[in-house]
């Protein structure tokens, strides 16, 4: 992989310095990136409820339209029912799978 970062830097940032650090610097941050994206994902992996907790978010966003979206969240997640609306949520979805698995078993089944 090489060292050196694109020439596209991330939205709202300067330019790279390809000077500023030493290939083996820059090599040791790229390492580094993608250790922290494995680290990432992992933990997302092992927090589904987060999934549940950002598509709500989303969705309670689009359906209510705030015009402060920064006041809105704020709201949202400092909200003190908000737990009990995630675990709600994961119970909700927990019914449906298993509903669907047993409407697929029974399809399978009956063959």
């Amino acid at each position: 992989m090489d060292a050196k970062p694109i020439d596209d830097p991330p939205h709202s940032t300067e330019k790279y310095d390809e000077g500023a650090l030493l290939p083996e610097q820059q090599k040791k941050i790229n390492e580094l990136k993608i250790q922290k994206r494995i680290e990432n994902e992992r933990y997302l992996q092992k927090h589904p409820e987060l999934n549940i907790l950002i598509r709500d978010f989303i969705r309670q966003t689009c359906l209510q339209k705030p015009e402060d979206i920064r006041q809105f969240a704020a709201s949202y997640f400092t909200h003190p029912m908000l737990e009990k609306r995630i675990e709600n949520l994961i119970n909700e979805q927990t019914e449906t799978i298993n509903s669907d698995i047993k409407v697929i078993s029974e399809e399978i089944f009956q063959r």
